[in-house]
């Protein structure tokens, strides 16, 4: 057993937790908290992550962020991500856009976009521009000369249990390939 591990003391913590919830939380808050670290923990390390905060809270501690020298990290190489589908935006006269039915819904980054390109077509790096992941749907910005490749590469393939529909994007004035400022 653990050093300083009050098995006792960590059960009443849990049943006053687990009675708090109920009585004293607002459950929508709680539902964004729990959002949140649905979002930003994997499916193997939330037990992991909520049992280590159950240890501070036992041992009477909390996590204090100016210990850590780097801010901590959103969801692997997600701000990486962002600035690397901004610093390749092509031009409008060289590219099109080309819709891809897979989104935010279907837990798709552009890493893996950028891997289902690399892996079906020969297509460089330099010919993606800016990859946007909407709820249930992405746009991604190709030079020209790659969109016909990449369509007839990735159009109807099986993605993740589902065929994957690449088609060209509909003109639309209103929609820009620049990621929303947050």
């Amino acid at each position: 057993m653990a050093s300083g591990f009050d098995k006792e003391k960590t059960k009443k913590i849990m049943s006053l937790v687990l009675e708090k919830i109920k009585t004293e939380v607002d459950l929508q808050t709680l539902r964004e908290y729990q959002s949140l670290f649905k979002k930003e923990t994997s499916l193997f390390n939330r037990s992991r992550a909520a049992a280590y905060l159950l240890m501070l809270c036992g041992q009477g501690k909390t996590i204090n962020l100016k210990d850590y020298k780097q801010p901590l990290p959103s969801r692997p190489g997600r701000d990486e991500e962002r600035s690397d589908a901004q610093r390749y935006t092509l031009s409008d006269k060289e590219s099109a856009r080309l819709f891809f039915s897979v989104g935010r819904s279907r837990r798709v980054f552009p890493r893996e976009i950028l891997g289902i390109i690399n892996t079906k077509t020969a297509i460089p790096r330099e010919d993606i521009g800016a990859i946007r992941i909407l709820d249930n749907y992405s746009f991604v910005q190709v030079r020209d000369s790659a969109a016909e490749k990449i369509i007839e590469a990735l159009n109807g393939m099986n993605f993740r249990g589902r065929p994957l529909t690449v088609n060209y994007a509909k003109s639309n004035k209103d929609e820009d390939m620049t990621l929303p400022s947050e």
